[in-house]
């Protein structure tokens, strides 16, 4: 009975959602949490402080994805609540859109691994502190509850961490500033409009977050064919440039350069974007995924991608097998590096980094240096991947830096294409 009505809900908000958005699609930018842009900036934090925070969020983040993996939560609509567990909020990515009629221009953290767009609302009951006022849904004319029979819609979202985000289920217009210049208005879109967020407070300079998820609710789902499915993105390296999310098909990926790898979804699961891995090599030396003997569940054969991770989390074995392998290829001492960084050299500039080449399904993705080292400090640079613990693997942002990498969800593919994304336009 619930999940007919969910599927009842999910296919009114379908037909409900119509947009100018046609073809081509439109680019937003993605503005990195460390740029001078975002809410989250803190010009006191050094590159090491910055990238040890990273690695603070990137094993968080892997945590709370296997809580929601072990967890018994489903979306489902009795007592008129849909009720998600997803990921923590410690994410890399914060998106500046505008929501209702006049519009009210919010930062949201953009979330590729979770699906409900939400932000806190009037009246709020238990909410965070948050530098901007409330969203009060009072004072927008294109707001629109969503009703459930005789009652209004709710949604609970339960994030692992403890977050909590409860409210109604409504329709509302959200705004994008296109990076082409003119703005992109989107009709009737479901959105959760928070009325008590329990549990660890978020950053007071965000007001919520927007679902970028595999999920029915998540903004790539009801947008569907009016973006053919289809979402890209050019992670930039430097945090002094914003980076580009596109939505649609314009950014046309062509040429003996663009790798194809399917896009794995999990039904039980559908938030997440899952790639078949199958090794990693070092120089000439391949390390497996999984070892051969393992016997593993469907879901352990696949790692996540996310623009939300920063670091790449792999298996324990196959971490310690690259880590060997590195060592082998670079013939300089290893140093101790910050707390959280499994491997690191000293780099004086002639240093000499190995090939390394991601094998998914289909497609070998070449890496750059600074895809798997990274500068910590002014004299030392540090391995990129590091062990998932209990956490599930996730291919990181770091690994994604100057490639374009599309989603087409119809198609079940996942392209890659090296890029020089800081001309992205």
């Amino acid at each position: 009975m619930a999940t007919t009505t969910l599927f009842s809900l999910l296919f009114i908000l379908f037909l409900s959602v119509s947009t100018s958005v046609k073809g081509s699609g439109f680019s937003v930018n993605l503005i990195h949490r460390d740029s001078p842009q975002s809410p989250f900036y803190n010009p006191l934090d050094t590159l090491s402080d910055r990238m040890q925070k990273a690695v603070h969020r990137s094993i968080n983040r892997a945590n709370h994805f296997k809580k929601l993996s072990s967890s018994s939560f489903s979306a489902n609509l009795d007592d008129d609540t849909i009720i998600t567990s997803l990921s923590a909020v410690d994410l890399t990515f914060v998106m500046n859109i505008s929501l209702g009629t006049p519009p009210r221009n919010v930062f949201a953290i953009a979330d590729t691994g979770s699906d409900l767009t939400w932000v806190q609302c009037k009246p709020c009951e238990d909410c965070y502190k948050q530098v901007s006022p409330l969203f009060d849904p009072k004072t927008s004319s294109t707001y629109k509850d969503v009703s459930c029979g005789n009652k209004l819609c709710q949604y609970a979202l339960r994030y692992g961490d403890g977050r909590t985000s409860i409210g109604n289920l409504a329709l509302e217009t959200i705004t994008f500033a296109s990076s082409g210049g003119r703005s992109i208005q989107l009709p009737n879109i479901a959105f959760g409009c928070g009325h008590n967020t329990g549990g660890a407070p978020f950053n007071e300079k965000v007001s919520g977050l927007v679902g970028l998820g595999g999920g029915g609710l998540s903004l790539i789902s009801q947008l569907g064919s009016k973006i053919d499915s289809k979402f890209s993105y050019c992670l930039v390296p430097s945090h002094d440039v914003s980076s580009k999310f596109t939505f649609g098909s314009n950014a046309e990926m062509t040429g003996k350069d663009v790798l194809s790898t399917p896009l794995i979804s999990n039904p039980s699961r559908k938030t997440f974007y899952y790639l078949t891995l199958e090794g990693i090599s070092v120089n000439e030396n391949r390390v497996p995924f999984r070892s051969s003997s393992s016997s593993l569940t469907n879901e352990d054969n696949h790692i996540i991608i996310d623009s939300g991770t920063t670091l790449t989390l792999l298996p324990e074995e196959m971490f310690s097998k690259l880590v060997l392998e590195f060592k082998k290829a670079i013939d300089v001492e290893p140093i101790i590096g910050p707390k959280g960084f499994n491997l690191c050299y000293p780099f004086d500039g002639n240093m000499k980094f190995p090939d390394v080449t991601v094998h998914f399904a289909g497609a070998d993705i070449k890496l750059d240096a600074g895809n798997y080292f990274v500068p910590v400090g002014s004299r030392a640079v540090c391995l990129t991947f590091a062990p998932s613990g209990n956490g599930p693997s996730i291919y990181g942002s770091l690994a994604q830096i100057n490639f374009l990498i599309e989603y087409a969800r119809e198609e079940k593919k996942l392209s890659f294409k090296p890029t020089d994304c800081t001309k992205q336009g």
